[in-house]
């Protein structure tokens, strides 16, 4: 459509120019993000869609209603060539020119709407996957397909920019990250949005480095709903067809890269994974053990081992931390090859709850032994927050063992989204009424950790590895340790070390005030019947 569309009509009754308001969900809704062109008739010129203007000078004017759900929704606009006065005007034949126009625009701009759509996402702007497919299979029908690789983008901790600036700051970064990556591409290259913060892409192969580049770090600035507040931001990337042809069809070329970027996040922690074989057979293992878990944890495949938590002043036994593992046809799995796999299909709730009630069948045999073990941490991952009723639940395991909830401490992890607080804390307290025991773990790694122990009744907080690793020698690790062992000590509060591995270690520890340790300086976690022989016969001695 353009300006002859309605030159007959215009100049056969004076009119020299005829616009109408732009109202189309938003400013941007309807916008072609590349050339900033609203994809509907018209020219748009300050907040009006121009559909004819012969140039002239202009004297009197008309404007028409138009009324969507009994409002006022838009306007049309007639000015007519100067000299023109009001009796000169056929109203009935203006009235009927107005209507007919208005009509023919809104169809045609329905359909490019629709069509627009179709193509588009709708948060952001920028094409969306039927856009992309399309695009790609008519750029490959004439250049060969192993000219392009296919990238699967996914925002590194996008949570991060929710709890920082807020969900709305959260929204427009989305639609800002969405714009660059739009803005990195060529006409020959094709990205889109595939909902939440997943993006993917299809570049040539000559720009790959380049591009991958560019996603090291993205700067997001200019938040309308949260202003000074700026992030760079990064990403995890899969990469399809990097190393090999391929005449694949896109999607089973965006699987690969899919799989790539999932097992970068999950598995690997690499920036970029450029998908092969290898990584195939990686992800039929995780699909194997997804397949796996519940008829495992049936077989009582999941087993916990137990590492020693020791009094470094008198060499005591005074406690055990259960660490899962899997031991599957006789062979030990270690965690690094299961966890980030069923952390990814939300099945961490279920392993622990599987690994108390194991620990659980463990104490009960000791006591049937006539042994007394000391009290058993089990972990609690965040994820059970939210599970309905997960404190009864815990309760219920342990009773229906046959056990007590003093014989069991309740291990759980400071949580690093402030969303979860306050419901970190109603568990923790439910737990103490309980009348189980509370570690904290990870103790000054997550979310207002001051704050944590004076809203809960904790009785153990758990120093971080990532301290202890620096002793001795290290100024800040010695002076922050120094002041929770004495902040936890007057909360009537004990402290035990993780981590600890050398005899330096625990005597750096021991004249901070810090007595209790775990870790391999005095032993790794170790099965049921290694742990039976500790208990009978602890072989540690005093670090003095």
């Amino acid at each position: 459509s353009g300006q002859d569309d309605f030159r007959g009509l215009c100049e056969a009754v004076g009119v020299a120019k005829m616009y109408y308001d732009v109202f189309l969900g938003g400013q941007d809704r309807y916008r072609n993000l590349k050339n900033g062109k609203l994809q509907v008739v018209g020219n748009e010129q300050q907040g009006k869609l121009v559909l004819f203007d012969n140039g002239h000078k202009t004297g009197l004017s008309k404007s028409y209603t138009y009324y969507y759900d009994k409002l006022d929704y838009v306007h049309a606009y007639i000015e007519f060539e100067e000299g023109i006065k009001e009796e000169d005007l056929d109203t009935d034949l203006l009235d009927a020119l107005a209507d007919f126009v208005y009509t023919i625009t809104s169809r045609r701009n329905m359909r490019l709407m629709l069509d627009f759509s179709e193509v588009t996402d709708a948060q952001t702007g920028i094409p969306n996957m039927i856009f992309v497919i399309r695009k790609y299979s008519r750029l490959t029908a004439r250049i060969p397909a192993d000219n392009y690789v296919v990238l699967r983008i996914n925002i590194k901790n996008f949570r991060f920019i929710n709890e920082t600036a807020g969900a709305h700051a959260g929204d427009e970064a989305i639609s800002k990250y969405a714009a660059k990556l739009l803005g990195f591409i060529e006409e020959d290259e094709g990205v889109c949005r595939m909902g939440g913060d997943n993006f993917c892409m299809f570049v040539k192969k000559d720009n790959l480095d380049s591009m991958l580049s560019k996603l090291e770090s993205v700067s997001l600035t200019d938040f309308s709903s949260a202003p000074g507040v700026a992030f760079d931001v990064a990403a995890w990337v899969g990469v399809s067809g990097a190393n090999a042809s391929s005449e694949m069809p896109f999607g089973a070329r965006l699987e690969e890269a899919s799989l790539g970027c999932e097992l970068a996040k999950t598995r690997l922690k690499k920036n970029v994974v450029f998908f092969d074989h290898h990584l195939s057979e990686l992800g039929a293992e995780g699909r194997e053990t997804v397949g796996a878990f519940r008829p495992a944890v049936a077989n009582h495949e999941f087993q916990p081992f137990f590492q020693a938590k020791v009094d470094m002043r008198t060499g005591l036994l005074v406690g055990f931390e259960a660490l899962c593992r899997w031991i599957r046809g006789g062979q030990l799995i270690f965690p690094d090859k299961f966890i980030p796999v069923l952390e990814k299909e939300g099945l961490i709730p279920e392993l622990d709850m599987a690994i108390l009630n194991e620990t659980c069948i463990a104490v009960k045999k000791w006591l049937e032994m006539g042994l007394r073990p000391p009290r058993i941490s089990v972990n609690f991952s965040k994820k059970n927050l939210f599970i309905p009723e997960i404190e009864e639940k815990i309760l219920k395991t342990v009773i229906d063992n046959g056990l007590e909830p003093s014989h069991i401490e309740i291990e759980i992890t400071e949580t690093s989204k402030e969303s979860d607080y306050e419901r970190l804390i109603d568990f923790v307290n439910k737990l103490k009424d309980m009348g189980f025991h509370i570690s904290v773990d990870d103790f000054g790694t997550g979310y207002s950790s001051i704050s944590l122990i004076h809203n809960i009744d904790a009785d153990v907080i758990k120093i971080d590895k990532c301290f202890v690793d620096k002793l001795p020698g290290d100024k800040k690790s010695t002076v922050l340790i120094e002041s929770v062992v004495s902040i936890v000590d007057r909360l009537n509060m004990s402290t035990i070390a993780e981590g600890v591995e050398t005899k330096e270690q625990g005597e750096a520890l021991l004249a901070l005030g810090c007595h209790l340790a775990q870790g391999y300086y005095y032993s790794k976690p170790v099965n049921f019947e290694a742990a039976t022989a500790l208990i009978e016969n602890p072989p540690f001695e005093p670090i003095g």
